[in-house]
């Protein structure tokens, strides 16, 4: 975990700072402006940070999160465990949704929360038959209401196949990550391969050992997994957790029980290494903003008190004015500089994200088909399908990581190009997120599947090769001397001539068994890379909708305030030019009396963002 980053003003009195650039936004009827700094100073209340839990199976994951959370949400027994991606969010009141797939689309709909453990664990939704994508719960809990996401991942081992791809693919959006293993073990070599992948996504991670109370040696495994995680990452610390100790109580009674569960350490340790960091992002943008706000305000109100001052200057002020109005024409409408860059950028950036997915898609196909020409069992199966999908989440999020890049040099370069320079350019997020374990739809490469069903049915194959031999060498024993008849059918020999048929028939079998067990496999590569195509396919055109619509009305707004601002300025010079000198001393008064409020404003903002 990286070392947490100090706020440099509190969050509440950079709100205060915003709201007091706000306030004399509206005095001075521009609203425009109030509005956005309205939008900012929420993101400093209550900045959207996703936190995911993830480790193996049964590591106690969701018994952390109802601990953190103080109350029973998310199921927990010894025979649940979690198969779907559960998010829990701030709420006025508690509810549950659930996303899942079906045919083509996707449903969302509102279930009772006493029946999550049918949608989000492995014993009510065995395998993801029901496809669920994810689950939204809400939650009036404090600990979520500054914006707070918990997101509890399936385990990444145990459960099949698709689920560590899920959890892959997902983290590049996580703002932090909390790896959970429990003190049964040291670390294992698929968890610290996992560990290492999560770094490389998601670099902020909390390294938690869990179940510290059913462990009498878990300090021993605390060293053991420091000494390891810092030879992944150079980080050593961790943090025991007990979520038994801690228990679901809101109101826990014994203080030293509760401080010797590690919760409100492992919270602490959250809210300095991913909430406040936030939280102080949110209040530089927010900054930015004020001070872009303040500029132009204050520039307009300056250039009034100058022709106020002396009306002479109205020619000039008008001429500097209507040079930069007619900047901001050219600006404007679908055949600017500007508009034109976002299209071909973001045309350019659509057409390489898509070839670069497909190259990526048919390099797979190629290497699993090269693949299953080696596979025989159902256990060479699974881990084939577990590399599948591993790489198919790689894929995708480097997809996605690279659209969000993309987009954000492209709000850069628009920047440069019209000379904005109050316009935020802090990284931008589409928060995509593809699931692909719902996507999943192979349950093995053995129809049979039940393994006394298998047994029957080689023994069956055995004693038809066996009597098939038999009755072969008695036809034969007709057409031979008598002596030599008898002793093909003498017992020893009889039963020689069974085994070798029997040998023979059980062999073709097996070959013929491995055809089809290679022949599904295949199937259900190309059924799977076929659903993960179309969706990401369509998942990128969305997005890219998305990042030029957002980057074009971006601009738009900040030339629109730019405009009226001019607009506005010229207007009032030539007032002050032609108000009788009575006014204009009032007036003179109204204007440095704003001057001085915006002076003041100024003051702490710097502080702010330094």
């Amino acid at each position: 975990m990286t070392d947490p980053v100090q706020t440099r003003l509190p969050p509440a009195d950079v709100v205060s700072a915003v709201d007091a650039v706000a306030a004399i936004a509206t005095e001075l009827g521009r609203d425009d402006f109030a509005h956005r700094l309205v939008v900012a100073a929420a993101r400093v209340k209550r900045p959207a940070t996703i936190i995911c839990i993830v480790g193996e199976f049964k590591q106690g994951k969701s018994s952390l999160v109802n601990a953190m959370l103080g109350q029973a949400v998310c199921p927990v027994d010894d025979d649940i465990a979690t198969s779907a991606i559960t998010l829990l969010h701030y709420g006025a009141e508690r509810t549950v949704e659930v996303r899942r797939r079906v045919d083509d689309g996707v449903v969302v709909e509102q279930v009772d929360s006493a029946t999550l453990a049918e949608w989000v664990s492995e014993h009510g939704n065995p395998d993801n038959v029901k496809r669920v994508e994810r689950v939204d719960i809400s939650l009036p809990h404090p600990l979520l209401a500054d914006g707070l996401v918990i997101v509890d991942t399936p385990g990444m081992g145990g459960l099949g196949a698709g689920h560590a791809a899920s959890t892959l693919a997902f983290l590049p959006f996580a703002d932090g990550l909390v790896f959970v293993t429990d003190a049964s073990a040291e670390l294992s070599e698929p968890e610290a391969e996992f560990l290492e992948r999560a770094a490389e996504l998601c670099p902020n991670i909390a390294f938690v050992l869990s179940k510290t109370d059913l462990y009498p040696a878990w300090r021993q495994i605390e060293r053991i997994d420091a000494s390891r995680r810092a030879e992944l990452d150079g980080a050593k610390q961790i943090l025991p957790v007990s979520a038994a100790l801690f228990g679901t109580d809101v109101e826990p009674g014994d203080q030293t029980l509760v401080d010797a569960s590690g919760i409100p350490a492992l919270l602490a340790a959250l809210d300095a290494w991913v909430v406040a960091p936030a939280k102080d992002l949110a209040a530089d943008r927010a900054v930015g903003e004020s001070i872009g706000v303040l500029d132009q305000m204050e520039h307009q109100l300056q250039t009034e008190l100058d022709v106020l001052v002396d009306p002479s200057h109205l020619a000039d002020v008008l001429a500097r004015i209507s040079m930069a109005t007619s900047h901001l024409e050219r600006l404007r409408g679908p055949g600017s500089r500007w508009s034109v860059l976002v299209a071909d950028r973001v045309s350019d950036l659509s057409n390489n994200s898509g070839f670069q997915f497909r190259k990526a898609m048919r390099s797979l196909s190629r290497d699993m088909e090269d693949s299953i020409e080696l596979l025989k069992s159902p256990e060479d199966w699974e881990q084939l399908a577990r590399r599948l999908q591993t790489e198919v989440a790689d894929a995708v999020t480097d997809v996605f990581v690279g659209i969000e890049r993309g987009a954000q040099t492209t709000r850069e370069a628009v920047a440069e190009l019209i000379g904005e320079e109050t316009v935020d350019t802090s990284p931008w997020s589409s928060r995509r997120e593809i699931e692909l374990s719902s996507m999943w739809a192979d349950k093995g490469i053995d129809p049979a599947a039940r393994k006394a069903t298998q047994q029957l049915g080689s023994a069956l194959v055995g004693l038809r090769g066996a009597q098939s031999g038999i009755v072969l060498f008695g036809m034969m024993g007709r057409l031979l001397p008598a002596g030599a008849a008898a002793l093909m059918m003498s017992n020893p020999v009889t039963v020689g001539i069974g085994a070798a048929f029997a040998g023979m028939q059980l062999a073709d079998a097996h070959k013929r068994k491995i055809a089809l067990r290679r022949q599904q496999a295949r199937s259900n590569v190309r059924q799977f890379l076929d659903e993960v195509q179309f969706a990401v396919g369509n998942e990128i055109s969305d997005t890219m909708r998305e990042v030029q619509r957002g980057i074009r009305d971006e601009f738009t707004d900040r030339i629109s305030e730019l405009m009226r601002t001019y607009t506005e300025t010229a207007q009032q010079a030539q007032q002050a030019s032609q108000r009788a000198s009575d006014v204009t001393r009032e007036r003179i008064v109204v204007v440095r009396s704003a001057l001085d409020r915006i002076a003041r404003a100024r003051t702490l903002l710097p502080r702010a963002g330094s």
